[in-house]
Formats: structure tokens, C-alpha cells, sequence
């Protein structure tokens, strides 16, 4: 496997400048003190699960049913003050399918959260590292899909923030992503190793107490040696935030994009260098209801980093709808779909059309544990391969949270 490439701090100055930001944030005597002055939260949690899926594999000759076993544990180290927030939070979870010991795997995260605000200044440094499959990766980040095989990846995310108060109506804030992901047998999975770095600038006016205008730049820099591809990309979206009503929040956001993508040939893409555009979108209603349900719908359009050796064109919508039936029971709904397509506009592997659905229903024991019964159904269907991949599965699980007493 690839090591991963920890030397962007030489290679991207500008990522060494937001860093030092969050260093001096971390070490400044104001900030240390307002840290210090309070004491520390834990809260670990434990789930198990068991399911069936009669298509582990996402294939379309040959599905391959499994019954199988899910373990999560994971931890919440937390210290929140009047001025700013720290958490660092521990994830791992490990999966056991019966007749198939090849896809048994073991994953892990550890993320960090930094916040701190003075009168008109905002500091905040994100990071996450994640450890885990293709199994599982490759169909959570809505980009290749490629489940088939059971290989290592290791992904690295840093985000820094700057905010500032221009006046009580008028902020602005730039952000700084950079993300580098590598894969064991990358050669032999049809994925690529990459890094990609992403710089945006946020700004936002209140109009009114309910209305708020948003605007949003962004450069992003994808690259992937393996397939020798990289690209260059602009955005830029205006748009507005509304609230509704007390319980209500819209939020829509359009613009364009425009990318440079250089190629040797060999690329996914397939091509040599050429430019491309497209739209940019991001819609958002959140609701929530008088006794304890919630309404979440996103629509987004953007250009997402892969392991394909390119940007995918990608529009992503996701409903989300949770409701109580009585003081224990609750029922919850969650659909997501995905297309994916080529900046350029050529049809090859990149491709394809995902659909993810999930009813549940949770069974609250008491104030910290509960049990949940949920059915999971995939579909996908590529351009260039001939049938449509399915898969039907159902969990039983049961969970116990320590913080929630």
C-alpha cells in the first residue's frame, strides 16, 4: 500500500499558512485559559447488530447472500466553554459476514473538532482520519461504488476556518480542505490514489431577522499520479437563507463551475486536456415538529473528488424524515440517490446512476439504550455494464449510549 502523502505542507504553502492560524489559535493564552478553566465530558456508546444482505457485493451476475454481524464502539472526549469547543471523538467498527471470512473487516476514525470566537474573530481547525474498506467507503462517499473487493484505504482530512464580523449584518469566512486518500492495490481495484485541496470564501448579509443573502467562491486542485490526472477548478453561487416559520429553515444556493483537467491519455477520463463547465447547486429544508420529529431534504450539485483519477460531476438528494409514534417508538425514513457523470461529458465507468433507501424503526429501552429494526435496499446501474446491480438487506440491532443519562 501507498504511504500516505503527509509532505503537502511543503508542497501546498497555502495549507501551511491556515495550520499555523490554528496552532496560534490553540496556543494562544486566551484560548488556553478558556480551555483550561473547565472541566472534560466523556461519552462512549456501543452498538451491535445483525443482518442479512443477499447481495453483499452489489454485483449484477452472480449476487452473493450473507448473514453477517456488525460491532460499533466509540468514544466523545469533549470540552465546551462560553468561547469555544473541543471535541475528539474515537470510531471503531467491525464487520463479520458467515461463508465470506474475505470481506470481514475492521475500520476505525478519529476525528478532531476546534472552535473558538472572540468579538468579531472565528477559529476553527477539523480533522479526520479514517481507516477502512473499500467495502464500505467507496459506497458512503457517493462517488465510485466500486464494492466488489475488500482492500485498505487510509484517508486523511484537515480543515482549517478563519471567520470575521465585517459588522452586526455582514461575515465572511475562508475555509481550507485538503484531503489525501490512498488505496491498498489500487492498480488492481480500478481506483487511484489522490489528493485534493479546496479553498473557499463564504460570505453572508442579514437582510432581515428571516432573510440572509449568501454568497460562495471556491478553487479546488485534484490530483492523482497514478493515472497522471489533475484539474483545476472554479466555483462561484449566490443565494439566500430563509427561515419559514419558528420550526422552518430554507436555504438555496446557484452558480457555475468551470475546470481545467490535464490528462497523459491513460486517465479514467480517457482523454487528453480539455475545459469544462457546469452548474453548481445546493438546496436545503430543514424542519422540526412540535413533538420531536424532523424533515430534512438536500439537493446538491458539484464537482466531488473519487478515487476514479478524476472530479465527478456528481448531484447528490437526500431525504430524511424521523417521527415518533409513542413516548418509545420511533419511525424514521432515509433515501439518498446519486448521479454521477464525467466534467467532460464522455460516457465511460464513471457512469452511474445509486439509490439507497432505509425504513426503520427504533424501540427506546430507556434514557441511554435502545433497539433497532431496519431494512436497507441498494440499486445501481452503470452506462457501460449491461444489467442493474440490487441488493435487499435487514438489521436487528441493539444500542447503549453512556452520555445519555
Amino acid at each position: 500500500m501507498n504511504s500516505t502523502k503527509n509532505a503537502f505542507i511543503r508542497s501546498h504553502p497555502g495549507a501551511s499558512a491556515f495550520l499555523v492560524l490554528g496552532v496560534m489559535a490553540v496556543n494562544s493564552p486566551a484560548i488556553s485559559d478558556d480551555i483550561l478553566q473547565h472541566p472534560w465530558t466523556f461519552e462512549p456508546g456501543a452498538r451491535l447488530n445483525l443482518f442479512y444482505d443477499d447481495n453483499v457485493r452489489l454485483s449484477v451476475d452472480d449476487p452473493e447472500a450473507s448473514l453477517g454481524g456488525l460491532a460499533v464502539i466509540y468514544g466523545s472526549l469533549a470540552k465546551r466553554t462560553e468561547k469555544s469547543n473541543l471535541e475528539l471523538r474515537a470510531t471503531v467498527d467491525s464487520r463479520y459476514y458467515d461463508g465470506s471470512s474475505e470481506l470481514n473487516t475492521t475500520d476505525g476514525a478519529l476525528d478532531l473538532v476546534y472552535g473558538y470566537r472572540m468579538s468579531r474573530v472565528r477559529f476553527g481547525l477539523g480533522s479526520r482520519f479514517r481507516y477502512d474498506s473499500t467495502l464500505t467507503s467507496e459506497d458512503e462517499a457517493d462517488t465510485t461504488g466500486l464494492v466488489q473487493a475488500n482492500k485498505r484505504r487510509s484517508s486523511i482530512e484537515v480543515t482549517p476556518s478563519l471567520g470575521y464580523d465585517l459588522s452586526e449584518r455582514a461575515r465572511v469566512d475562508a475555509i481550507y480542505t485538503f484531503q489525501d486518500v490512498s488505496y491498498e492495490d489500487a492498480e488492481n481495484i480500478l481506483l487511484s490514489n489522490f489528493q485534493n485541496s479546496r479553498l473557499g470564501l463564504n460570505t453572508e448579509y442579514d437582510l432581515s431577522e428571516r432573510s440572509h443573502l449568501l454568497g460562495q467562491m471556491s478553487y479546488e486542485k485534484y490530483e492523482s499520479e497514478e493515472v497522471s490526472e489533475s484539474s483545476d477548478s472554479y466555483g462561484i453561487q449566490a443565494g439566500i437563507r430563509f427561515q419559514l416559520s419558528e420550526r422552518t429553515m430554507l436555504s438555496a444556493l446557484g452558480g457555475a463551475r468551470f475546470a481545467e483537467i490535464r490528462s497523459n491519455g491513460t486517465g479514467q477520463s480517457g482523454t487528453e486536456d480539455e475545459s469544462s463547465s457546469g452548474p453548481l447547486l445546493q438546496v436545503d429544508l430543514d424542519r422540526r415538529y412540535e413533538r420531536g420529529g424532523s424533515l430534512r431534504v438536500s439537493v446538491e450539485r458539484s464537482l466531488l473528488p473519487s478515487g476514479r483519477g478524476s472530479l465527478l460531476d456528481t448531484t447528490r438528494a437526500t431525504v430524511s424524515v424521523s417521527s415518533p409514534i409513542t413516548e418509545r417508538l420511533t419511525s424514521s425514513l432515509t433515501a439518498r440517490g446519486v448521479r454521477n457523470r464525467n466534467p467532460g461529458g464522455e460516457v465511460n465507468v464513471n457512469n452511474r446512476d445509486y439509490l439507497f433507501l432505509s425504513p426503520a424503526l427504533r424501540w427506546k429501552l430507556s434514557e441511554s439504550s435502545w433497539l433497532d429494526l431496519s431494512y436497507q435496499y441498494r440499486w445501481q446501474d452503470r452506462d457501460v455494464v449491461n444489467g442493474i446491480a440490487d441488493s435487499n438487506a435487514v438489521y436487528f440491532g441493539y444500542g447503549y449510549d453512556w452520555g445519555r443519562k
